[in-house]
């Protein structure tokens, strides 16, 4: 790699030129939103290891259930197998010796090597004391004043863990960066760095990300915060002022009728009063900028797609995207379904070249195709639209904010519609949506119940008996599962709780054909299959002989089976309040009884942990309304745990937080208010 000077580095500057970063590597972080040094740099710590409290080995008696650490050379370093693989390790030095544990298959640890190991002190069999899944440190020969007294702990999620990106990669890139990033922008006025007294951004960066003294962050991370809220308070000016250019007034006009007689069912009250709604700003001579949001499996599809009547019957073309192939595919076919009916052709646009999607791509620039449902391949500059007049983003908090100008910017005076499954809070709606109006949907169509249970692992075999007569019934089971295979390097880097029993895709599937479901058909399904192989493994579970699917998350949204009655969620620790109660929504989508089974993890966290987890899970138990759970998340774990709070823009922070930082939003609000003006 040609070395890189200091003037060379800027926040512009792509990854390609941080050592240690190759294609793979690069690829996993593109995909987390990393494609820049800035963006690295801007990829801060989830929360820090404070190693400044080193005692002798010795001493570690008197730190019970305290996180300390220690140094020592290794005499004792193998993998050992009692149920599960575990690598155990002794270090020792002139007062005693402490074990370590990480279970894990094995840890490149050599005997004589020096280790600092961080976590919690926990008593051991025989007087002896041990820490489970400690941070651990090499020391080389003469190193000992390198080791850095606090250690940052980022978010490593799964793309990277398959990459081989992990703590120790992560935090040599970020000191990279730090050494050679010559140039850093300046987003802030001059007056407000002086008048709030913000330390330059370098030296924030760098206290960020190595700091000396946990007691003094407040103070960098302050200015990062009005950073980030300044770059969006701007951006929502803008937006607003940009939509309130002239539009197109539209109507409905006989489709509105002709759409209601295919129709199987009648609509809610609450679709009645949306769509009303959605077709008198359509009539609007301005353009509608609105956002729909509703509980899941209350008719948000369906309601958007009487928004698009307008469009249609004054000649225009609907472009409707969709965050992932699954679930573009499924509303292709929903609306096509009723479409088709009124003589209007319905078109799927998704990655790759084909001559189907050559034919696709002419339709739209000549006007012929009027109606298109696509995934992130309608931002392509190729996809060009004849006469837009309505653009529908489905799960739109899956989109940054830049991506979805690039579809609104495809039709000059077209209505926007961005929809959410997951409920926000009224108490944040004006925060989270400055350039936005929000419509609501806030019943249901009458369906059959999910009950929600909490399965202990000694009952295990009853559920899966259980499951298996729902099999026998004619019935579908999900089970959705945190990981797709078991990662070397999760490193909880928590200060030595339990490393949590973590199922896997594999592992789950294994399993279950050895037990009480080994008569019945168990199919796969995860992101790392391509295309054909996940469509594949749907069509076989959902048109096939009755079986189950074991998932990860990807079922969460665009699976929509009516004979599935049963969910299974292991690990439910490690999701989302919001999200958990959307994977549920998988199920009870007929008439039938439908269940849904929470399994938490043997080994979920210290005692504190499991009570939390536990609250969560039993209040999710009892209630089915969405915007209630979006409230509790909100009030007990803050708007990080609730999925699609970070809209319009809060999706791209990273140092701000959408609930303690709303009055210095409003305060940005403020003072930006008139700059777009003429």
């Amino acid at each position: 790699m040609k070395k890189v000077t200091p003037s060379q580095l800027d926040f512009h500057s792509l990854l390609q030129k941080v050592p240690g970063l190759g294609p793979k590597r690069r690829e996993a972080l593109e995909a987390v939103g990393v494609q820049t040094v800035g963006e690295l740099l801007s990829y801060y710590p989830t929360r820090y290891i404070d190693r400044s409290k080193r005692v002798d080995i010795g001493g570690v008696h008197h730190y019970v259930d305290s996180v300390v650490t220690v140094r020592g050379v290794v005499s004792v370093s193998r993998t050992e197998y009692f149920g599960r693989a575990r690598h155990r390790v002794v270090v020792g030095d002139d007062t005693g010796t402490i074990e370590a544990i990480w279970y894990i298959r094995s840890m490149k640890i050599k005997t004589g090597e020096t280790l600092s190991l961080t976590g919690k002190i926990m008593s051991g069999h025989g007087g002896k004391f041990l820490m489970i899944h400690p941070t651990m440190e090499k020391i080389p020969e003469g190193g000992e004043n390198n080791i850095r007294p606090i250690l940052a702990v980022y978010s490593v999620k799964e793309p990277m863990r398959e990459a081989g990106v992990n703590q120790k990669l992560l935090r040599k890139a970020m000191d990279w960066a730090l050494k050679n990033v010559g140039n850093f922008p300046r987003v802030l006025p001059l007056t407000i760095e002086e008048k709030h007294k913000f330390p330059p951004l370098a030296e924030c960066l760098k206290n960020i990300h190595q700091p000396e003294d946990l007691s003094t962050l407040d103070k960098y991370k302050a200015r990062l915060k009005y950073e980030e809220l300044y770059r969006l308070a701007l951006n929502l000016r803008w937006n607003r002022k940009k939509f309130a250019l002239p539009g197109y007034p539209m109507s409905p006009g006989e489709l509105d009728t002709r759409l209601r007689e295919v129709l199987p069912f009648e609509l809610t009250k609450s679709q009645e009063k949306a769509i009303k709604i959605l077709h008198s700003d359509s009539a609007m001579p301005h353009r509608m900028h609105r956002l729909l949001q509703g509980d899941v499996g209350s008719g948000k599809t369906l309601t958007a797609l009487f928004a698009c009547l307008p469009a249609l019957n004054s000649g225009r073309q609907a472009a409707w995207m969709a965050p992932t192939e699954v679930l573009a595919k499924q509303t292709k076919n929903v609306v096509e379904r009723y479409l088709s009916r009124l003589g209007i052709d319905v078109a799927y646009l998704g990655a790759g070249e084909s001559p189907e999607k050559r034919r696709t791509l002419q339709g739209l620039a000549s006007g012929e195709l009027r109606f298109v449902v696509g995934t992130h391949a309608l931002f392509m500059p190729s996809v060009k639209f004849e006469n837009l007049g309505m653009v529908i983003i489905d799960e739109q908090h899956k989109f940054g904010a830049a991506q979805r100008l690039k579809l609104q910017e495809k039709g000059a005076s077209c209505d926007f519609l961005m929809m959410s499954a997951t409920p926000i809070p009224q108490t944040l709606a004006k925060t989270l949506y400055g350039d936005l109006d929000i419509v609501e949907i806030t019943s249901r169509p009458c369906r059959a119940d999910v009950s929600t249970h909490i399965v202990p692992h000694n009952k295990r075999a009853d559920m899966e008996k259980f499951i298996f007569e729902q099999v026998n019934k004619g019935f579908r089971a999900f089970y959705v599962v945190p990981r797709i295979e078991e990662q070397g390097d999760d490193e909880p880097d928590d200060g030595g709780d339990n490393a949590p029993s973590i199922k896997t895709v594999d592992a789950v599937a294994e399993k279950l054909k050895k037990g009480p479901l080994s008569a019945a058909p168990i199919h796969r399904l995860h992101g790392q299959m391509s295309i054909d192989e996940r469509e594949a493994s749907i069509a076989a579970f959902k048109d096939g002989p009755p079986g189950v699917l074991v998932s990860t998350t990807i079922v969460e949204v665009g699976v929509d089976i009516v004979d599935a009655t049963v969910m299974v969620i292991e690990n439910p620790e490690f999701f989302g309040l919001a999200q958990l109660h959307q994977i549920r929504g998988r199920v009870g989508r007929g008439d039938a009884a439908s269940y849904c089974f929470l399994i938490p993890g043997i080994d979920s966290g210290a005692d504190t942990d499991k009570n939390n987890s536990f609250e969560r899970l039993k209040f999710l138990c009892g209630t089915r309304d969405g915007f209630e759970i979006a409230e509790w998340d909100l009030r007990r774990r803050g708007p990080g745990e609730v999925a699609g709070f970070r809209q319009s823009g809060w999706d791209d922070l990273c140092a701000a937080d959408v609930l303690e930082d709303a009055g210095m939003f409003q305060e940005i609000l403020h003072e930006t208010e008139g700059l777009f003006e003429p």
